[in-house]
């Protein structure tokens, strides 16, 4: 097996995870359909990234903007590492995001509560 279809093999789940989540996400309301269609983007870009990954290296390595060796066991270990990072990056967003927008609920009813107390 080439390092390279090990590579996409180690990392295609967390696109498809990233997915399925940006659609969860967009169905339940949690987000926008502009919010939908950005994270939507950022797993396509990963994805063609992953699936270009020699034909980017052979185009740096022919152009001379890059004298490393070709893809080794570390990198693809370090490159799922990235993407792993990535998405894990992007649900801790969406959880602080969502805490953001309940404490901003709360805090609005706690204002209108008090309000009405003081009426």
């Amino acid at each position: 097996m080439d390092k390279y279809t090990l590579l996409i093999i180690l990392n295609v789940p967390f696109v498809i995870f990233g997915y399925i989540k940006a659609a969860t996400m967009y169905k339940s309301g949690s987000t926008r359909h502009v919010g939908f269609i950005l994270r939507i983007l950022f797993w396509t870009l990963i994805l063609i990234g992953l699936v270009f990954t020699h034909e980017i290296y052979n185009f740096l390595n022919t152009n001379k903007l890059t004298d490393s060796t070709p893809l080794s066991l570390a990198d693809v270990v370090l490159a799922t590492g990235v993407i792993f990072s990535l998405f894990l990056s992007m649900q801790l967003y969406t959880k602080v995001d969502a805490l953001e927008k309940r404490l901003s609920d709360l805090h609005e009813k706690l204002s209108i509560n008090s309000s009405i107390r003081k009426s």
